[in-house]
């Protein structure tokens, strides 16, 4: 029996962008993976199969209750979550909402069936913690969780590897796998065809928001047209763009440590993240940071960038200077570029992808003075880099959350910072887009005087000019610390 049916289906993605001539059907047996390149309309396609956007012409017959995990709802919800938070105006840190309380609400579940759930993905532990401190991983558990307690016939899954340690991503696979023999429907949205899991029945590969080709999965991955179609051709630009001069920083002295961190720990209330971290980068060095979700990576990152105040409580240098010896968290962002989840998050002004990339040499969230001509042409030569150039006058937020993370991959580089942090900077990139990424990084770390920080669950997605490591373990008396490779 036909569960799903799409025939002929235009719908409206975005003003002047549409799903075209949409048709698929679904039997009720079947569990679909819908993958293709960043931009192409696959999360629209998953928004159309739970009736979340306008249909302007053809039928469409999709599944009364269904449910839609993406990063973009994440976004939305921590962005709601920072309009109502009191902290600044109070003085302290406060919880706000918190998870049990989240998941819970619109919901007709009780907390016995939240516990048996929670129980089950691995994260019991965090129910009681403020949503706004979860990260990329544990936030997906809690989305997946909330939609799991509406009980839906289907449910669309958008990216939802990605983020994920090696545990986690092995819960969330037995978990579809529960789903599955429950009786709920699975379409999973995907960049990589190495995330398919083992119930998935059909394949569809979607182009220039159109189904290019669907069938069923032995017959899609044998596809000799498909692997040519998704092959990767990408050649590492000769030069990179130099950089603007009027916006350079004095040189470094020579020998003195970038960062140098000494029995750093940090704490929000009673929950301790890090406990006796000492860590010494040195001029020259590459690192990988890697760790468990929830382990602290993002907030040791936050250490270094100036965006967390307990910087000022450790005995931490940056750059030959003590942190609060009267340097500026901005004297520090001029050093640094950074590619994260949290300032994806966070860059929610209006303007162009141009723009965007622009106000990577003012380190700001827009742009709020003239720039230019030189820096437009410096952040145009990135962008084709990169192969954004054509949505170069686009908004920066009518973007796919993989372009998006492309741009803010620009904005990091264009200054060819002393230091670029990037947390997770392949988190939604499909695989061409995610190779050329990586190839780029390892350019301007072999080629440039650049040094990187890189922070990454996926062990596929390796750098080669990255020697040194650091990884979070738990640390004796709660919390992590840091265990050097």
């Amino acid at each position: 029996m036909v569960e799903i049916r799409l025939e002929k289906v235009k719908a409206r993605i975005t003003e002047g962008k549409f799903l075209e001539d949409i048709t698929l059907e679904i039997a009720r047996d079947q569990h679909w993976a819908v993958v293709g390149a960043n931009g192409s309309g696959k999360s629209a396609m998953g928004k159309l199969l739970c009736n979340g956007l306008p249909v302007l012409s053809g039928t469409s017959r999709v599944p009364v209750r269904s449910a839609y995990v993406s990063f973009e709802k994440i976004d939305e919800i921590l962005e709601v979550e920072r309009y109502n938070d009191d902290s600044d105006f109070l003085g302290y840190v406060t919880e706000g909402t918190r998870v049990d309380r989240f998941i819970l609400a619109g919901t007709d579940a009780d907390e016995a069936r939240l516990a048996e759930l929670a129980q089950e993905l691995g994260f019991t532990k965090i129910l009681e913690r403020g949503i706004k401190f979860l990260s990329t991983g544990e936030m997906r558990k809690a989305l997946i969780c909330k939609a799991l307690l509406q009980d839906p016939e289907l449910l669309v899954l958008d990216e939802p590897f990605d983020g994920l340690d090696r545990d986690s991503s092995a819960v969330l696979k037995q978990l579809i796998s529960s789903c599955i023999e429950r009786g709920t429907q699975v379409v999973l949205l995907l960049n990589r065809f190495s995330e398919i899991v083992a119930e998935t029945t059909h394949i569809a590969y979607i182009k220039e928001c159109r189904i290019f080709m669907s069938g069923e999965r032995e017959e899609m991955l044998a596809s000799e047209a498909l692997r040519r179609f998704h092959a990767f051709h990408y050649t590492l630009p000769a030069v990179l763009p130099e950089v603007d001069t009027a916006r350079s920083v004095p040189p470094l002295v020579p020998g003195e440590p970038l960062i140098d961190m000494k029995n750093v720990s940090v704490r929000y209330g009673e929950k301790q993240i890090l406990r006796g971290v000492t860590w010494t980068v040195r001029e020259g060095e590459h690192w990988k940071i890697s760790g468990p979700n929830g382990s602290g990576k993002s907030t040791l990152l936050s250490l270094i960038s100036g965006d967390n105040p307990q910087a000022y409580a450790n005995d931490i240098s940056l750059f030959g200077r003590k942190k609060g010896s009267g340097e500026s968290v901005w004297d520090i962002k001029k050093r640094i570029g950074l590619v994260s989840t949290s300032l994806q998050q966070e860059y929610r002004v209006a303007g162009t992808v141009k723009v965007a990339v622009i106000s990577g040499m003012y380190d700001s969230i827009g742009m709020y003075s003239q720039y230019t001509l030189r820096q437009q042409e410096i952040a145009l030569e990135w962008l084709d880099i990169l192969h954004m150039g054509h949505r170069r006058d686009h908004a920066f937020r009518d973007l796919s959350y993989g372009e998006q993370r492309l741009v803010l991959l620009a904005r990091a580089m264009v200054k060819q910072p002393d230091l670029l942090i990037l947390d997770e900077p392949c988190q939604g990139l499909d695989d061409v887009n995610r190779e050329m990424v990586l190839k780029l990084i390892d350019h301007l770390g072999r080629t440039g005087d650049t040094q990187i920080l890189y922070v990454n669950h996926n062990f596929d997605d390796r750098i080669p000019c990255i020697t040194n490591s650091m990884e979070l373990v738990p640390a004796a008396g709660g919390g992590y610390t840091a265990a050097i490779g």
